[in-house]
């Protein structure tokens, strides 16, 4: 004789160990990760892209603010030291100054992206950027010693850094917490790949604007227009900088950082 079995007992979803419903959100979770994966992934929807432009741009303009201060460093050469080189120390000062604000930068918005959320915080990088270089544009280097122009350059070049440090983690984290699981590589391949155009057109810029006061420095030699040429190269970037301040600081938080976050704050 077989001993009595005892009678199966239906357990609910709310009396299941914390663990158990983790477990469950996490499985639902990966569920809508894994959705529509019907297509390759280097084919994004429109949603996509138009998360590829917001994200992106960011990190054009990391490019273009980060490598633009080689040919404006020659500019100033000529204005302000006429033509001689610049003293070193202030040379490298002004150069590195947005690599030293940029280490900053990411580490301060990243902590802050994963303590206040990315929607708290996105988009105050783009403002940081637009802050410094407005200031950066208005270097008054009339009132100013050589030394003291570029010290003020330098000084907002470090504030730019902070700006473009912070969007490396901001823009990386906003897009792959949208993106599906099989497109997360695909998503920042892409938006990395903002940062060679960021650069090309910063030099195509440089050639550009130069070649429409050749006339004016190299005929009439006027070299003191270098002056404008410079400022108007660094004042291009905040074109794109307006054009995606307004779907930054407006975009939801994801999905997928809001569950993370209550799974953390569950356990």
């Amino acid at each position: 004789m077989s001993a009595p079995q005892e009678p199966a007992h239906t357990v609910s979803d709310s009396t299941l160990p914390p663990a158990t419903n983790q477990n469950s959100r996490r499985s639902g979770l990966s569920a809508y990760e894994r959705s529509g994966e019907g297509r390759p992934p280097w084919i994004l929807t429109r949603i996509e892209l138009k998360l590829l432009g917001i994200a992106g741009v960011g990190f054009f303009l990391d490019a273009y603010d980060l490598f633009i201060i080689n040919p404006i460093a020659t500019m100033l050469q000529y204005h302000l030291y006429g033509s001689h080189a610049l003293p070193a120390g202030l040379q490298g000062f002004v150069k590195a100054g947005a690599n030293v604000g940029s280490v900053i930068g990411q580490f301060t918005f990243g902590f802050a992206a994963d303590y206040y959320g990315r929607k708290a915080v996105y988009g105050k990088e783009l403002m940081v950027i637009i802050f410094a270089t407005i200031f950066c544009i208005s270097d008054p280097t009339g009132d100013l010693s050589p030394s003291g122009a570029l010290i003020w350059l330098g000084v907002w070049r470090i504030v730019l850094g902070i700006g473009v440090g912070g969007d490396y983690p901001m823009s990386a984290s906003v897009s792959t917490d949208r993106a599906r699981l099989r497109k997360r590589g695909t998503m920042l391949a892409y938006i990395f790949s903002a940062q060679g155009w960021g650069s090309l057109v910063g030099s195509l810029a440089t050639i550009i604007i130069l070649a429409c006061y050749k006339d004016v420095m190299d005929t009439k030699g006027e070299v003191s227009k270098v002056d404008g040429v410079w400022r108007i190269i660094i004042g291009l970037s905040l074109i794109p900088a307006f054009g995606t301040l307004y779907q930054r600081l407006t975009l939801p938080e994801a999905k997928c950082f809001e569950a993370a976050k209550s799974d953390t704050v569950d356990t």
